[in-house]
């Protein structure tokens, strides 16, 4: 499922002479993770009490005269699990 972003702004970026989507304040992305409840996805799980989630960041940042080359940024996360 696509993370939700918050609505963007048009920026002017004079140098290119164009308009483009930006978000120039921050803000929180945020995702909802549920386990499967499969008897497979249980038996992985049994006895652990964690659970990893690792994904991948994309974005590109720019400034008043130059936007920089995209970047993949890997994140994870490690949460507790409960029955």
């Amino acid at each position: 499922m696509p993370v939700p972003y918050p609505p963007s702004e048009i920026y002017h970026f004079v140098p290119l002479n164009e308009r483009v989507p930006v978000y120039q304040r921050p803000f929180t992305l945020a995702a909802e993770v549920v386990p499967e409840a499969t008897p497979e996805a249980r038996k992985a799980l049994a006895g652990k009490n964690e659970l990893a989630i690792a994904g991948t960041l994309h974005y590109q940042a720019c400034d008043d005269s130059i936007c920089y080359n995209p970047v993949a940024l890997p994140i994870s996360w490690k949460v507790a699990l409960r029955r």
